[in-house]
Order: C-alpha cells, then structure tokens, then sequence
C-alpha cells in the first residue's frame, strides 16, 4: 500500500512540475536495485530508491515480525517532510503563476472590453448612416419613377397626337 502511496506521489509530482511548473522541473523516478538477478518461486521484495529532484530516498522493505510495525516499505519521517516541503513548494509556485496568468488574463479581457465597446458604437453610428441614405435614395428612386412615368405618358400621348396630325394632314 505504501508502494502504491509512494509511486502515486511520484507520478503527481511529475506531472505537477511538468504541467504548471515548466522552469523548474523536478524528476522523480523509482529504481528497485538488484541484488539477486536470479529469479526463484518465491517472492523476493527488493529495496526501493525514490529520487525526487536532487534528493534521494532509500525505502528498505522489512518484513512483518522483523522491527516494524507491519509488512511493506518504510520511509523516514525525515523524508517524508522534505517530500512535503517539495510538494508544498511547487504547489505555491503553481498557485503563484496560477493568479498572475488570472490577473493578466482578466486585463486583457477588461481592455479587450472597452475595445470592443468603442467598435461596436462605430458600427451602429456607421449603419444610422446607412439607414438614413437609403431612406434619402429610397425617395429620390420614387421621384424618378414618377418623372419618367409622367414623360413617358407625355411623350406617348405627344407622339400620338403628333401622328394623328400627320395623318390627318397627309390625308
């Protein structure tokens, strides 16, 4: 279960400083150092070395009965505050680069605001304009409609009286 405690801590550190942490990262890895390189049927545990950045920790498995408490890995008290100090330490450097990159982020979207504020008035004084050309084209199309049907019924009716006249006078 320690084993398991110890290889989970090691593998949020790991990807703790590689996520938030980008300039200072810490490796952590685990080596089981190989006294015996035969294997036999019966489990043999071997010793465990956790390096975590610059410091190293010997986890020595000791066996229920023998001078411990229960059967698994065993870390000293010692290490275990310095891996909390380390785990503590990137926590607050996350949290710090965690409200700058807030802080910036909210100025960028309050100027991105205002921007965008000044945009949109431009925009709406720009189509008021619009809207009031049209309307302005809009009548002027309508009185040269209305001239040229008057012109043209002008000249239809002129052309035709001219040729009655015509034929009347011809005749």
């Amino acid at each position: 279960m320690i084993k398991n405690i110890l290889l989970s801590l090691s593998l949020v550190l790991s990807i703790t400083s590689n996520l938030f942490a980008q300039p200072s990262v810490i490796p952590a890895t685990l080596s089981i150092s190989q006294e015996k390189q035969e294997e036999s049927l019966i489990i043999e545990h071997k010793d465990v070395k956790i390096t975590v950045g610059k410091l190293e920790i010997y986890a020595p498995f000791i066996y229920q009965g023998e001078i411990a408490p229960k059967q698994g890995y065993l870390i000293g008290i010692k290490d275990t505050v310095r891996m909390k100090d380390i785990v503590t330490g990137c926590q607050n450097s996350c949290d710090s680069l965690v409200e700058v990159i807030k802080s910036s982020n909210e100025e960028k979207l309050v100027q991105c605001q205002k921007r965008c504020d000044e945009r949109i008035n431009v925009i709406t004084k720009k189509n008021e304009k619009l809207m009031l050309e049209v309307k302005i084209l809009d009548k002027s199309l309508k009185s040269e409609k209305r001239s040229k049907f008057l012109w043209s019924s002008l000249s239809a009716t002129a052309g035709a009286g001219l040729g009655i006249l015509i034929y009347q006078i011809v005749k």
